[in-house]
């Protein structure tokens, strides 16, 4: 994950945040990570890389990067919670499968018409917005018509 000026760590610190050896970890693997995670992929992948950082330490630094606004959280219904790092936001809005809670990107192509609609209408400034859609991934509509599988 890229950010312009000031890496994780940086914006941490300014916010008065210490920096300590669990949180560098986290936050180095969170700034090479270009796809939607939930806290126990980010631990797997840091235990096959060898990095020691408890599960509570991964879920306390979870909270406080979607706290600072540095993350944000989906709920895909599937009792885990998926983040995504906010410098990756962009325009796109989230297609989410309610079988497998696979997670894929999506780009309107101009959200700037559905922001001015908004604001235009109820007198609302915005900040960004998140656009989730529940449904079902090719795979698995295409296993639930399969034989054994029909519906």
């Amino acid at each position: 994950m890229e950010r312009p000026n000031n890496s994780l760590k940086d914006v941490l610190c300014a916010k008065g945040f210490k920096s300590t050896k669990g949180r560098e970890i986290i936050l180095k693997e969170l700034e090479t990570r270009g796809e939607h995670f939930n806290a126990e992929n980010l631990y797997s992948g840091l235990s096959q890389k060898r990095q020691r950082v408890s599960k509570p330490t991964i879920y306390r630094t979870l909270k406080l990067l979607e706290k600072l606004r540095l993350i944000e959280r989906f709920d895909i219904k599937k009792n885990c919670f998926y983040y995504e790092p906010l410098s990756h936001r962009g325009e796109h809005g989230h297609l989410i499968c309610e079988e497998c809670g696979k997670i894929v990107d999506f780009s309107t192509g101009d959200f700037g018409v559905i922001k001015s609609a908004i604001v235009k209408e109820k007198d609302f400034t915005l900040g960004y917005i998140s656009i989730r859609a529940f449904g079902l991934c090719q795979s698995c509509l295409k296993a639930m018509k399969t034989p054994g599988g029909e519906t």
